[in-house]
């Protein structure tokens, strides 16, 4: 007997709380952690977890933490920042927002278009010129409608990123009053923050491998769907229901790792009988590393055989977290190498889960990219974050237009 592991799924981005302004985003601040008596390892790294990237650095003097919603990797000795820009316009009965993703050089000015769809803006001409006197709504001064019976929107999530690559899945939902069908699909895709092209296997991994973690995909899939066809309980009675809608497509996916090893997740996009998006995320595959892997593996968490710790051995010192009870969060503390219990330092509680953490003293940054990195931290810590934002887990709109509403009124 084949046991299967399957999960049937909306593709949806799960809301997630937006502070109203920096003080609360930047959650421990600039702080000195010394104890007397005991002088913490010198180390200065970044450390991502949650929705946040902590900054921390620590010398003889004690240490000093700042933390900001921004998102970082470093390529080549170069750091990017990457961000989600949004647009669109809202009228009486009808909502329109896209999204597209942006990286920037630190030390640079200009950024770079990641991934743009023109669905929604396409569809929003269409549909002024079918309704050619409504004018657009201005959000700051009127509340819009909840329920318009127009909604195009895009969606995207940013699920991880893995030196230049980043992994993330963009949903799209068309709903054009008086026009048939609706479209609700979603995906995974990887792009190069560096050159903005999109990522295929053969790309990642070469061309042999790229070919056999497809016919390892295809092969998992059809697994899956002849085993929930098989089996007979209320769960996979629902899912037999849509399974033929569900279609294998070797560009869907994104990297992740299997004990800090290269692995790849195949999202197999779906529909009900509604339209309504649906997924099937495959259990990630093993990949063979290669060399941009190499500089991306120090950099993932290592936890203990009994999940009880997550730590990162780095030259004279160790970072480690250990989770909460519930797992929410997790406590971050730095110790000298071998040291790691008898002699600590606590870092900051953090949000839950652990991304990466990129050391910034071996070899140590330049005056030139600290500063760089300050600016960034700054900006990314500004109110305007809100409609500029770099996150794994993307607000939703209607969060994200009540938030901004709200403090529109608090500061008038």
């Amino acid at each position: 007997m084949v046991c299967a592991h399957f999960v049937v799924a909306s593709v949806s981005v799960r809301p997630v709380v937006v502070a109203l302004c920096a003080s609360v985003l930047v959650a421990v601040g600039c702080q000195s952690r010394n104890v007397p008596g005991r002088v913490p390892p010198a180390a200065e790294f970044l450390f991502a977890a949650g929705d946040s990237t902590y900054w921390v650095r620590s010398s003889a003097e004690g240490m000093r933490v700042r933390s900001a919603p921004i998102l970082l990797t470093q390529v080549d000795g170069r750091f990017y920042e990457v961000f989600i820009a949004e647009d669109g316009v809202e009228y009486d009965d009808a909502s329109f927002a896209s999204a597209r993703i942006f990286s920037r050089e630190l030390t640079g000015s200009d950024s770079l278009m990641l991934f743009s769809d023109s669905t929604v803006m396409k569809e929003a001409e269409r549909w002024k010129k079918r309704h050619p006197r409504s004018a657009p709504i201005d959000i700051d001064d009127e509340e819009p409608p909840m329920d318009p019976a127009t909604i195009v929107r895009e969606e995207i999530e940013i699920v991880d990123v893995h030196g230049p690559w980043l992994t993330f899945r963009q949903v799209l939902d068309v709903d054009v009053d008086g026009v048939e069908p609706h479209r609700h699909v979603g995906r995974r895709a990887v792009v190069d923050v560096r050159t903005g092209q999109l990522a295929t296997l053969t790309t990642l991994f070469g061309a042999t491998e790229g070919a056999r973690i497809a016919a390892a995909g295809r092969a998992s899939f059809a697994q899956l769907t002849d085993s929930i066809r098989g089996t007979h309980d209320e769960r996979a009675d629902l899912a037999r229901e849509t399974l033929d809608s569900f279609h294998f497509d070797s560009t869907s996916f994104g990297l992740t790792d299997i004990d800090r090893a290269p692995a790849v997740a195949f999202l197999v996009p779906g529909a009900t009988s509604d339209g309504e998006a649906l997924a099937i995320y495959l259990p990630p595959l093993a990949v063979a590393s290669n060399d941009w892997w190499s500089a991306v593996k120090p950099t993932l968490p290592e936890w203990t055989r009994d999940s009880s710790r997550v730590r990162w051995n780095r030259t004279g010192y160790e970072v480690a977290a250990r989770p909460s009870p519930d797992g929410e969060s997790l406590a971050l503390v730095l110790a000298a190498s071998g040291t790691l219990r008898a002699r600590e330092w606590p870092i900051a509680t953090v949000a839950a889960p652990a991304y990466q953490l990129i050391a910034l003293d071996a070899p140590p940054v330049t005056a030139k990219l600290r500063e760089a990195l300050a600016r960034a931290f700054d900006a990314s810590s500004a109110l305007d974050g809100l409609v500029q934002r770099a996150s794994r887990h993307k607000p939703s709109r209607e969060l994200r237009r009540r938030v901004r509403l709200a403090s529109a009124r608090v500061q008038r």
